[in-house]
């Protein structure tokens, strides 16, 4: 019985795990672009070429350093996606481990010019600029793949 239960919880931390269900097939960023409202709060496959790779980090001064202050190993970064129909800003956020600043930070997962497959969760915000509407699109990568180059 015991096992049974141990076989239940995983089934269900799996069908929760937000990468659990697959976004499907790529689709081209112009027809995110064109669209973005249906996709909001959803996951969509998107692959391209990564340009502008960046690292995000605090700036100087703002937050007081401690010896004993925690880095991520594998700091947030972000890069705009170009597919053959148009362009994309890709946030990744960073993940564990945590460690002390003594230890270096690895470098993003993605380089300049790689080829690579994303799955993101997309938000659709609003801008109001000079009296009109206008829709933003963020990506949140949640799994970021290289393709063969």
């Amino acid at each position: 019985m015991q096992q049974l239960g141990v076989v239940l919880l995983s089934a269900l931390v799996w069908l929760m795990h937000p990468i659990a269900a697959p976004a499907g097939e790529p689709m081209t960023i112009a027809k995110l672009l064109a669209d973005p409202q249906p996709y909001h709060l959803k996951m969509i496959a998107v692959q391209g070429t990564a340009h502008q790779v960046q690292i995000l980090q605090d700036k100087p001064g703002k937050n007081p350093r401690l010896d004993f202050q925690c880095y991520m190993v594998h700091p947030p970064y972000t890069f705009v996606l170009a597919d053959e129909t148009g362009f994309l800003q890709i946030s990744v956020a960073a993940r564990p481990p945590c460690v002390s600043q003594m230890s270096p930070a690895e470098a993003p997962d993605v380089s300049e010019g790689d080829k690579v497959a994303i799955e993101a969760q997309i938000t659709v915000g609003h801008q109001y600029s000079e009296g009109a509407d206008r829709l933003t699109v963020q990506a949140l990568a949640k799994g970021v793949r290289k393709l063969g180059n």
